[in-house]
């Protein structure tokens, strides 16, 4: 299987950080094997490229107090200042260590982008950090890799508009933000219209649109909606398509805030495929990055998906 972007060193095990959260990385590693993949060594993207999506506040924090930015991301701080899920004394690398495999993620998914307008199709690995806002991180996501990649090619005069569709269960909260009034990038996210992110009134950042919205409840039939509205959602004049991967739609998937669309794994091929072929035939490149995803099984969706395709 060609144009699979793996980075090893954008993996990690939370527990040897001191962080009391038993994530693995067998989503990422079980496609590995499966497919014999090789890893590629990136740089981590640089700081001033962190600036497309950041503003001075954020990069402030990361540069003058790291640590905290660190905890804010992966919530690790209770509101009177005791750590929450993590111990510091059982950490065999330091917490920092998590911010330069975060600008590794960004780094891979901005190759992807660059790499899927050579070959209209590239798929990252990682990345999917749609949470993270202009001026904070947020829901384990550190860098929002996904604007920034986009904002990097704008920069570079290798694109001029692109569009995102967010296939994640959450709200792609931190794109909409970041991107709120921006022409140039399109966004859509079909999402829970109940339940985390969206279960704070008076947040009112978590609620700024995307240019389309489809929120889901139980009762819905997933994919009509989807296919309803990707059938009106344009891409004309746009140059890439960067989608977010999320799985966590899955029936079984082991996060408890995903618990509000429960797809089986026909139907999220069903998802996948009609996503791609509706880009493949407005005959735009699209690059695709991980986003949600969580506990056993979850690699057979990304290899369901990456095997239909060819």
């Amino acid at each position: 299987m060609k144009n699979i972007l793996y980075l090893k060193d954008s993996t990690h095990v939370f527990t040897d950080y001191g962080i009391e959260i038993p994530l693995l990385n067998e989503r990422v590693m079980e496609v590995v094997d499966y497919y014999k993949l090789t890893s590629k060594t990136l740089n981590p993207i640089e700081i001033d490229d962190l600036k497309l999506a950041h503003d001075e506040q954020f990069i402030e924090a990361l540069e003058n107090s790291p640590k905290d930015l660190v905890l804010k991301t992966y919530e690790l701080q209770s509101s009177d200042g005791s750590y929450h899920r993590y111990n510091p004394k059982n950490a065999t690398y330091p917490l920092v260590e998590l911010i330069r495999k975060a600008r590794v993620h960004v780094a891979g998914t901005f190759y992807a982008a660059k790499k899927s307008l050579e070959t209209s199709f590239y798929y990252h690995l990682g990345g999917g950090m749609h949470h993270a806002m202009s001026m904070r991180p947020g829901g384990f996501c550190m860098f929002n890799d996904i604007v920034i990649s986009i904002r990097k090619l704008q920069k570079e005069k290798m694109i001029k508009k692109a569009a995102i569709i967010d296939l994640d269960c959450h709200k792609g909260d931190g794109t909409a933000q970041i991107t709120h009034g921006d022409e140039s990038i399109k966004t859509f996210s079909i999402h829970m219209k109940n339940g985390w992110p969206l279960d704070d009134p008076s947040n009112k950042l978590i609620f700024t649109p995307s240019d389309v919205d489809v929120p889901i409840e139980n009762f819905d039939d997933y994919n009509k909606k989807l296919k309803e509205a990707l059938d009106k959602f344009s891409l004309d004049g746009v140059d890439l398509v960067l989608v977010v991967h999320g799985v966590d739609v899955w029936e079984m998937d082991a996060l408890e805030s995903s618990n509000k669309i429960k797809l089986n794994k026909k139907e999220i091929l069903e998802r996948d495929l009609y996503v791609y072929n509706f880009i493949k035939n407005s005959k735009l490149p699209q690059a695709w990055c991980l986003g949600g995803g969580y506990g056993k099984g979850v690699s057979d969706l990304y290899i369901q998906f990456l095997n239909s395709i060819g």
